[in-house]
């Protein structure tokens, strides 16, 4: 059906071309509302000329058709994808061709549903060691940034996952690197301003975090050759042996995949977990069903790996949450040919983009969008079933996030584990206001105080 925009123009499936310069100042603010005022005024297919040239798009039609046609009409050669290499290297996020076939084939069964089971003892444990901490704040009455600690606790897991020894001695360091990388890489791609070369004092920090972390990787994987060890993926990654050749990945390559994983492994779920406390203190009546379903499945144990495919509504809180708070909140292609694309003829080398911010509160899929109702994502549900491409915040097709099963089992351990032994309220010193750079965040964070449960 024709879509109403805000501005009362009708969505025909048409292109429209939005005036030059079309509010493109809002890009130094939140690039999130940018995109979405340019949908809501515009509708679900517009030309966007000036800074940036480029065709939003927020039809789960087209993106799936974006999504799915990737190595085919798209690919990853865009402007907005050549500042991530510049920080990643030509790891799997970034790489094209036969490189990321020949990459992904290798790595797809580490990070296969029962391959990442493995790592569930792991996670238990850092979750742990992060509440027993909470409890002298909980029997204190003090407020903090939970913010600050979901990013602690998911790089904790990511390092350990990845690392498995040599982690925590280097953990503050490694802080410092991701967090000048996601700075770097959450900069619009400018002209002059986004070349590497160019001189800015974000160019020149990331250029010595980079080598910093590349000497510590270095250090570690030595260790690694030497002891024959395979506790964490640094060792597979080492071992893993390609098919039909048998060659191992050189340690350069090794490198640009551990970088890629640590950086946007623990970012987005972060982010995820710290907009998953706050949506819960706001509704206190699904903070109710959770705790009921916990208690339902473990009773006043511990949760353990065998609880998880119980744990069906803790699972549709995670989903709802990434519906509306996406972490990777923007998507982008390159279109590698000249295309028809929604009835319009697109020139190799266009760009082609969709927030899913708008996408996934696109009102022809989504009731009430704005609500935060989890059971949308409950199995077999009418929403759902009609809700395909319009909520991808792992993205879909051939390039769908490597990382989803280990993601989705970490989200849920520190909801599930957190919840059992508190009740995470948010303070009223509180400031909120969503901040959209490379993840989708609170911009201050959340301050919260936490109630013992148990």
């Amino acid at each position: 059906m024709p879509r109403m925009t805000h501005s009362g123009h009708e969505f025909s499936g048409t292109l429209v071309h939005a005036p030059w310069f079309y509010k493109q100042w809002m890009l130094r603010g939140n690039p999130a509302l940018f995109f979405d005022a340019i949908v809501q005024e515009y509708g679900d297919f517009v030309h966007c000329r000036g800074l940036l040239d480029f065709y939003l798009v927020n039809h789960p039609a087209f993106v799936k058709q974006v999504l799915q046609e990737t190595h085919e009409s798209f690919d990853k050669r865009s402007v907005i994808y050549d500042r991530f290499r510049n920080a990643f290297g030509n790891g799997l996020v970034v790489a094209e061709g036969d490189r990321w076939k020949r990459q992904r084939k290798l790595m797809q069964p580490m990070f296969g549903p029962s391959a990442v089971n493995r790592y569930f003892d792991m996670m238990a444990d850092c979750v742990t060691a992060m509440c027993d901490r909470w409890t002298r704040r909980a029997n204190a009455g003090t407020s903090f940034n939970i913010a600050d600690d979901m990013n602690q606790v998911t790089l904790e897991i990511a390092g350990r996952a990845l690392f498995h020894e040599g982690f925590d001695e280097a953990a503050a360091r490694i802080r410092e690197w991701t967090h000048t990388i996601n700075v770097y890489s959450a900069k619009p791609p400018l002209p002059i301003i986004r070349s590497y070369w160019f001189p800015s004092r974000i160019n020149r920090k990331l250029k010595q975090a980079l080598r910093e972390f590349d000497e510590f990787l270095r250090s570690i994987i030595a260790k690694r050759n030497a002891q024959s060890s395979e506790h964490d993926l640094l060792s597979i990654l080492l071992n893993s042996r390609h098919e039909g050749s048998g060659e191992l990945m050189t340690e350069s390559e090794v490198i640009e995949e551990v970088l890629g994983m640590i950086i946007g492994g623990h970012e987005t779920s972060s982010s995820a977990l710290t907009w998953i406390w706050y949506e819960l203190h706001r509704h206190p009546e699904v903070l109710e069903r959770l705790h009921d379903e916990i208690e339902r499945v473990a009773g006043g144990r511990a949760l353990e790996l065998r609880d998880l495919p119980q744990l069906v509504y803790t699972k549709m809180i995670v989903e709802e949450t990434l519906r509306l708070h996406p972490p990777f909140w923007f998507e982008n292609r390159n279109v590698n040919q000249d295309i028809e694309f929604g009835g319009a003829r697109l020139a190799k080398g266009s760009l082609v983009a969709f927030s899913r911010y708008s996408l996934h509160r696109h009102p022809e899929f989504w009731r009430d969008p704005e609500r935060f109702d989890p059971e949308r994502f409950r199995p077999g549900t009418e929403e759902n079933k009609r809700s395909t491409y319009a909520s991808v915040p792992f993205g879909g097709g051939p390039r769908i996030c490597i990382g989803i099963h280990f993601a989705m089992m970490e989200l849920i351990v520190v909801l599930g584990l957190v919840s059992q032994r508190f009740r995470v309220v948010v303070d009223k010193s509180d400031r909120h206001q969503m901040s959209a750079e490379l993840t989708m965040t609170p911009k201050h964070g959340v301050r919260v105080h936490l109630d013992n449960r148990a």
